[in-house]
C-alpha cells in the first residue's frame, strides 16, 4: 500500500510539474505601440518562445523587445523594417522573468496586434 501511495503522489506532482512547464499564448493590442507583460508569481518563472508582429496593412518603422528587471532595461532585440505586414523575434537563448521581470514589446506601426508565446520554466 504504501508503494502505491508513493506512485500516485510522484504522478501527482510529475503532472503538476508538466502542467506548469506547458506553453501559453496571448494576443495584444499596438494601439499605444507598446505592450508589457509583467511577472506577478513570486513562485515561477517563464521564458518568451516568440514575439510576432501582424499588421493591418504594410508597414514601415521599427520593432524592439526589451527586459525590464528592477531599475535595469535590457533591449533583447531590434529591427527596423520596410512594407512588411509580419514580423517574428525567436528568442537565441532563454531569458528568464522572474517576478516583478517585464517583457516589453514596442513597435513604430501600431494598426496591428502583437503575439507572445511563453513557455513556464
Amino acid at each position: 500500500m504504501k508503494a502505491r501511495l508513493m506512485a500516485v503522489v510522484l504522478t501527482v506532482i510529475l503532472a503538476a510539474a508538466g502542467a506548469q512547464a506547458g506553453g501559453w499564448s496571448g494576443t495584444y493590442s499596438l494601439t499605444t505601440g507598446s505592450v508589457e507583460l509583467t511577472n506577478s508569481q513570486a513562485n515561477s518563472s517563464w521564458v518568451p518562445v516568440s514575439v510576432m508582429w501582424k499588421f493591418a496593412s504594410p508597414g514601415t518603422g521599427t520593432a524592439e523587445v526589451w527586459r525590464v528587471s528592477g531599475l535595469e532595461s535590457f533591449m533583447l532585440s531590434n529591427c527596423a523594417f520596410t512594407n512588411v505586414t509580419t514580423l517574428t523575434w525567436v528568442p537565441d537563448a532563454d531569458y528568464p522573468f522572474g517576478l516583478g521581470d517585464a517583457l516589453v514589446i514596442r513597435s513604430s506601426v501600431t494598426n496591428g496586434v502583437v503575439q507572445v508565446i511563453r513557455k513556464g520554466e
